[in-house]
């Protein structure tokens, strides 16, 4: 990192925006993730966000599940004059690059704007393996971050591997697809006539198997093979239609198990 390439993104509008204008201080090519790096359509901001880890990944499929969320904007750059003068207060050794040792811009993983209790308020998220918050420095790091968003009247909140659900997280990552990485309209490349009959099908599909009722959409729509599973996936992501998601969803699970909560609408499909 150099003041130069600093200078370049904030020119380049780096984290700044909302919703699909939001562009993150970080993108998954910039940086070595810790672990696998995702990205991923967001439902509430219509644009690709870059998580860079797997627990990044899950906050984010959490949060862009929540009905309450409003905006998720990941890798959010914090002030350095502000972040500086709190690391010199604290007494503590602000991050530097390692190789041209300038002060580092600090950023916070994940920043949400949400209703609590139908109240407009703003959240900030630090996001690592419990063990991470074991190691002196990370805590060092994180006291700035901090203090950093509780004068901005922001609470940060941990998560760690502990607060996820395994089954449901399961199912949220579930139910994307390969095609999510670069699609901005959650319907791209689907025919709205067979959307509908898929979605029209389930209500009387109740004694079938998910694996049955698809093989047969398949035939009778003329799909290639696991055409009607990948609507179906699409049907539960854009929340068309719904289920119990504290339990696995298989190829066993029966189709009465998913309930129509809504139409597909005309603007989504293509």
């Amino acid at each position: 990192m150099t003041e130069s390439k600093i200078t370049a993104w904030v020119r380049e509008g780096r984290g700044r925006g909302i919703g699909r204008e939001y562009l993150p201080w970080f993108t998954i090519q910039d940086v070595k993730s810790r672990g696998r790096s995702h990205r991923g359509l967001g439902r509430k901001t219509n644009r690709i966000h870059h998580l860079l880890s797997d627990l990044e990944w899950r906050l984010f499929l959490h949060l862009d599940w929540c009905d309450d969320v409003r905006d998720i904007r990941e890798q959010f750059p914090l002030n350095r004059q502000i972040t500086t003068r709190i690391a010199e207060e604290l007494r503590i050794r602000h991050p530097k690059d390692p190789v041209t040792k300038i002060t580092n811009v600090m950023t916070t993983d994940v920043l949400v704007d949400l209703l609590r209790d139908g109240v407009p308020t703003r959240e900030a998220c630090y996001v690592k393996p419990s063990k991470e918050l074991e190691n002196r420095r990370n805590l060092e790091k994180l006291e700035i971050e901090r203090r950093f968003w509780k004068e901005q009247g922001v609470t940060l909140r941990i998560f760690t591997e502990k607060e996820f659900q395994p089954v449901i997280t399961s199912n949220l990552d579930w139910f994307r697809q390969p095609s999510d990485v670069d699609q901005v309209d959650p319907w791209a490349g689907f025919d709205r006539q067979q959307v509908t009959a898929v979605l029209e099908a389930t209500a009387s599909a109740s004694p079938q198997s998910l694996r049955t009722f698809c093989v047969k959409m398949d035939h009778d729509l003329a799909l290639d093979a696991g055409g009607t599973l990948a609507i179906v996936r699409r049907l539960l992501m854009t929340k068309t239609l719904s289920t119990d998601l504290t339990n696995p969803i298989n190829d066993h699970r029966a189709m009465r198990d998913f309930v129509i909560m809504g139409k597909v609408m005309r603007s989504e499909a293509a």
